[in-house]
């Protein structure tokens, strides 16, 4: 990069700082001092609101969700750059890289949508520079928005091509999910990776290499092994096997994609069956944490989808929309010294501004941070 990129990609990265920092929706409160965590796991419910929480603690009489056991319990702001209301590729981007973009980029700078001059750095790398171990793990595709924000940058979420040869590519350990047609088993040996195609596969896995798991969607979906394929719970719990084999730590982005999905749709009750597999993900996570002292588990939402209400009379609950809104989602958090205060709302790219700091990323990486 000649000396002219390089101050272009200071301003084009300040310019962004600046709007994301005193921009459209003003500020909001910012994490404070924190504690460092040798391993960090992100859980994100694509599409997860709060009342979806009520709904399926209500379907399956529980008092509380395992994802509800925690010390720290806030909200996250789902604004995108200009929108008040994100889609998943702007809000997977502000959660993986401290900003905020436009609906539809993907760890992308909206002044340098094509990356000629700069380009946001995600936890995922952060994560690698320090020397940790990474895994990006889903119940979408591979290429789906969310993974994508954790592991490519690319002008659009529909890049599959460029953002699964970026994936291939990357220096990600583990990138496991839904089969887009792309990462065909030769496909992933040729870029040295093991190809991982059922839950006997995931099983047998011993960890030694990088790898990619491609998986049956309609599977992970709707929680059925027709093809023997792994569920959430079982990804998770095999992803923090490997990776937490890692003496320098490990950084892991889990998500529940199908909460999202089902919501579009308006189907309720599978909604509730995928956000009970994803609390069962959660409480997998939550579990090694405990036993292992050095884990910080973060779980949130990029966006609510569906304006899921509660209806007093019937004592049910309705969608009143087939889309994504803007109201703000849950975040939950099983540390205390992180940087998080019960109750405080926090704009999404704050959420990992404060994870690339815990991780080590260099002062100024994440000016929205401070």
């Amino acid at each position: 990069m000649s000396a002219l990129q390089k101050i272009i990609a200071v301003i084009i990265a300040a310019l962004t700082s600046l709007a994301n920092i005193t921009g459209y929706f003003g500020l909001e409160t910012k994490p404070g001092e924190y504690e460092t965590y040798k391993n960090v796991i992100v859980m994100i419910g694509d599409g997860m609101g709060f009342n979806h929480l009520e709904a399926t603690k209500q379907a399956y009489d529980l008092d509380s969700l395992q994802m509800e056991n925690v010390v720290v319990k806030a909200e996250s702001k789902t604004n995108s750059l200009f929108w008040a209301t994100t889609d998943s590729a702007a809000g997977g981007t502000a959660l993986s890289s401290g900003i905020r973009t436009i609906n539809g980029m993907v760890s992308t700078y909206a002044l340098d949508p094509f990356r000629v001059f700069a380009t946001p750095k995600s936890v995922t790398e952060v994560a690698i520079e320090q020397g940790k171990a990474t895994g990006v793990v889903t119940t979408d595709y591979t290429s789906g928005a969310t993974p994508s924000a954790f592991s490519a940058h690319t002008y659009s979420r529909d890049n599959d091509v460029d953002i699964t040869e970026q994936q291939l590519a990357s220096d990600i350990d583990l990138i496991w999910g839904g089969y887009n047609g792309l990462a065909t088993a030769d496909v992933v040996a040729a870029a040295g990776r093991t190809y991982i195609g059922s839950a006997t596969d995931l099983s047998n896995f011993d960890g030694e290499t990088k790898s990619f798991g491609q998986f049956d969607f309609d599977d992970m979906k709707y929680v059925t092994n027709n093809h023997d394929t792994p569920t959430i719970e079982i990804m998770t719990e095999k992803a923090i096997e490997i990776l937490s084999k890692d003496e320098d730590g490990f950084f892991l982005m889990v998500e529940g994609a199908c909460i999202d999905k089902h919501s579009h749709s308006n189907d309720k009750e599978n909604m509730i069956l995928s956000t009970y597999e994803f609390d069962k993900a959660v409480g997998a996570a939550l579990e090694f944490a405990e036993e292992d002292g050095e884990t910080l588990v973060i779980i949130t939402a990029d966006h609510e989808t569906g304006g899921l209400t509660y209806n007093a009379e019937t004592d049910e609950y309705y969608y009143t929309s087939g889309s994504h809104t803007n109201v703000n989602v849950p975040l939950f958090i099983n540390k205390s010294d992180a940087g998080y205060v019960n109750g405080a709302a926090y704009k999404n790219r704050h959420i990992s501004a404060q994870v690339g700091l815990i991780l080590g990323a260099e002062e100024g990486t994440y000016p929205c941070a401070k």
